[in-house]
This record gives structure tokens, sequence and C-alpha cells, in this order.
């Protein structure tokens, strides 16, 4: 058995242990406290572990402490009628155990009264106000001495030899022999009509099933030699459980969030709530041992770094992060696939050292975040186009002269440029494409140096219009290269 188990059935026997000495302490809001978190927490925990025997005594005492008048309602009905009980027991085991020995069977039968949480439970679901309106107030139990290949044929057997003896309810018919419960649980559950009329439950089991039934997974350890040690629940811990009703096990103060993170990261990173005692509630709804946890997704739901305050698991702020990453990552792809695309509409060259100091310009700690701003809609594309633009400002031409270049495809081009630009290359501006003999003009660039741009470039008005002072007349040259 795993070491999860065997530590939870250590909580569970220690909590046990601990009710049957709350009697001692008189009436007290810590004795109410222990009782509600039992019903609430503890028994929930050992039904699913199959740990019956110890579920039903929890069950009772915490009922015994949270609504001693019902307890001790149920309990004195239930030995005043023990001798009653006892020979009505043994009048309907009487034809059965006669059937079953005729057809050579090895078996055991055991007549037991329902827990007093279960007749409490009966009562107040079904608003009954005394014992009387219960029709099973007890069950009988045939356990079969069965090798295992024969198990379900036998139980099936039986259940066949009982109903000719006495007529069956088929609605309560209860098969977990083709279809074990989770924990485990193998048993034949039917409710058949006896003397006097009365309803009783008959449940059918071999010896194996029987073990796993009473000690769960404590009948594994015991096989082992395991013997349970005195531990509490942590103290720093909150256990939940799924709708399906596995547990869950958080750290206290842990939220709805956590949860999801718990379940999967997919389901954390869409969370948008979650259903508590058929509530809704928020993401920052805390936890309380017992609550049994629905969760609420939408496939809009994205985590946000506020998120990282609603958690208290290492597992959710570490999943959180490496969510809000991967958007990061996403939104400055987009960003930049964004103003790369819109530069080239505008023919501007998309430089890597220019968009640095663009980022640096407008405040942002790394390139990337300018692109999630832009991606984000934060900063408009247009303002980054503008300030991309300011970037090439420097002081207005004053002194100039005429300068000839002459290009490799032998036509040469007279242009006057600022004296403090000589020696500078020039290219011909691929917005605009000009040919020998267009009307052309040249605008000074710091990072591209001189370009030649038709009169009627796409650009041209706009250059005109913010960077006038940087753009010098040019024309084509009749000089041919030597």
């Amino acid at each position: 058995m795993q070491d999860g188990n065997k530590v939870l059935y250590d909580i569970l026997t220690e909590r046990l242990e601990l009710l049957r000495t709350l009697d001692k302490e008189g009436d007290s809001e810590r004795r109410r406290h222990v009782a509600k978190e039992t019903q609430t927490l503890h028994a929930p925990l050992a039904h699913r572990l199959g740990l019956y025997q110890i579920k039903t005594e929890m069950e009772d005492l915490a009922l015994k402490f949270t609504n001693y008048p019902l307890y001790k309602y149920i309990a004195l009905a239930l030995n005043e009628k023990k001798s009653e009980r006892d020979a009505y027991i043994e009048r309907f085991i009487a034809p059965i155990s006669e059937k079953l020995t005729k057809e050579g069977f090895t078996f055991t039968i055991k007549g037991r009264p329902k827990s007093i949480h279960s007749i409490a439970h009966k009562m107040e679901t079904h608003n009954f106000t005394d014992l009387e309106s219960i029709y099973d107030l007890f069950a009988i139990r045939i356990i079969l001495d069965s090798p295992r290949e024969r198990e379900k044929s036998d139980c099936w057997q039986v259940y066949s030899l009982i109903t000719d003896v006495f007529q069956p309810n088929p609605k309560r018919l209860r098969d977990w022999l083709s279809v074990p419960k989770e924990n485990g649980y193998e048993s034949l559950h039917t409710t058949v009509l006896g003397p006097d009329n009365k309803w009783v439950e008959v449940q059918i089991r071999s010896k194996r099933m029987d073990e796993v039934a009473e000690k769960g997974v404590a009948a594994h350890w015991a096989y082992k030699g395991v013997n349970a040690s005195a531990t509490n629940v942590a103290p720093n811990s909150v256990y939940v459980f799924t709708p399906t009703g596995d547990l869950r096990r958080l750290p206290a103060g842990a939220t709805v969030l956590d949860f999801a993170f718990s379940v999967h990261s997919e389901v954390g990173c869409h969370c948008v709530g979650g259903r508590i005692r058929n509530q809704n509630v928020s993401i920052r709804q805390k936890l309380e041992n017992g609550d049994q946890v629905e969760i609420l997704t939408s496939p809009n739901q994205h985590p946000n770094q506020d998120w990282l305050n609603v958690v208290v698991s290492s597992k959710a702020k570490n999943k959180i992060r490496q969510a809000l990453k991967e958007i990061e990552y996403k939104f400055a792809a987009e960003g930049r696939e964004l103003l790369e695309r819109r530069f080239k509409n505008w023919k501007i060259d998309f430089d890597e050292g220019q968009i640095s100091r663009l980022a640096v310009k407008l405040g942002y700690k790394a390139v990337s975040d300018m692109f999630q701003s832009l991606a984000q809609d934060k900063i408009d594309i247009h303002t980054l186009r503008d300030a991309f633009l300011l970037l090439d400002e420097h002081a207005p031409v004053t002194e100039r002269e005429r300068i000839e270049y002459v290009p490799k495809n032998g036509n040469a081009l007279a242009i006057e440029v600022d004296v403090n630009v000589k020696n500078v290359d020039y290219n011909l501006a691929t917005c605009c494409n000009p040919k020998p003999g267009d009307p052309i003009f040249a605008f000074i660039s710091v990072t591209k140096g001189i370009r030649i741009h038709r009169c009627d470039c796409p650009n041209a008005e706009n250059m005109r219009q913010r960077y006038p002072y940087r753009m010098l007349p040019a024309h084509w040259s009749s000089k041919k290269q030597e």
C-alpha cells in the first residue's frame, strides 16, 4: 500500500481515539469543532479508503457531540428493541440457513442494526419523527467461504436462493460485484420482505470481500504487519475533495484557484471560479476541510499578474509564472510581427539597432516589452513610427558643397550635401526605386547614409513636413564611371 494512504490511515485512527475521549471535556466549543470537522473531512475520507468500521464509529460519535438529543433517542430505542430484534433476526435467517446448508455452502450469517448516524440521516432525509417509520433498521450479512474463482457466481446463486424464500424489492438491488466501488468494495445488496411484512437489507459477499469491506486498505497493511502510529492532521494543510471523491491536500489558506492548478495546469489557467456546497464562488474563495470543489472554466480566461496574490501553493505560483511568460512571449512575437509588417508597408527599414534605441528612448526595459505594449494596444503604432523617424534627427544643414557620386551602373549623380557628411555612401531607396531620368531628391539618414528618392515617392510628403532640413536637391549626371 502506498505511503500516502498509510499516513491517512494514521490520521484517521488518531482522530478516532480523540473522539473516544471527548466525553471527558464536557460540552465545549472545541468538542463541537472536532465533531464537525470529523463529519466533513475524516468520515468521508475513511469512507473513501474503505475503512467502514472507522467511518461508522466516527459518524456515530460526531452525531453524539453535534446533536445529542437525536443520538440519545436512537440509541435508547435500539437498545430497548434489542431482544425483539434478535428474535426477529433468528426467524429471518432460519429458512435461509437451511437452504444454504442444503446447497452445500460454507457460510456465516450475521445480523446487525444500522448505525445510529445512518438511521438519523434517514429520519432527517425523509422527515420521519420516530423509528417505526423506518423499514430497514437492521441488515443481514451472509459471508461465503468461496474460492476466488467462484466468488461472484456463488453470491448470485445465494441471491437466487434468498429471493425464492422472500420477495425482493428490485429497486433496492445494488450490484458491486460486476463493478466494484473505487475503493475496492465488492458486495451484492438486496432488500427483501421478511416475516411480519418487514423490509430487511441483505448483503452477500465472500470472506475476502468482507475482509476488505470491514478494514479497507487497512486489510492490506495488516497482512504486512504494519501498526498505525499517532499522527495529527497537518495544521498547515487543508483537505478537500474533487467532484469524483478524490482527495487533494493543499496548504492552509489555499483558494479555489490553488485547487484548480492542483487538478491540471490547463484547468487552472482557464479557471473563472468554482462551486462549493452548490454555491458559486470566486477564484479567491478560501477552502475549508472537507469541501468538495467543482471548478468552472472559460476558454477566454487567462492568467494575470494579480493571480500570484490569490494563490498560496508553490505549484500554482510556478504554473502561473510559467503561463505569464508564455503570454509575454506570444504578445512580444505578435507585436514584432505587426511592427515589421507596417514598416514594410510604409517603406521604412526595420533596423534592429534603431528599434532597440527606440525602446530605450520610450522608457522600456527591453525591446520585447515595447512589442508587448504594441500587441496589447497600450501604445499606438503611429506613435512608434513617428518616434522611430525622429531618431535620425540632427542639426540642420548650413554649409553646402557639390559632391559627385558615381554609382556602379555607370550613371553619375550630382548632389548638394552638408560638408559634415562627406565621404558617405548613398543608395537608391527601395520604397520608390528611382531610375535615371526620374525627378529625384536626397534624404540624409544617419544609419543608411544618403538615400535617393523619386520626387513622387509615397513617403516624400511626410519627409517634407517633418524633416525639410534633411532633404537635399539632387539630379542625374551624364558623367560615366571610369
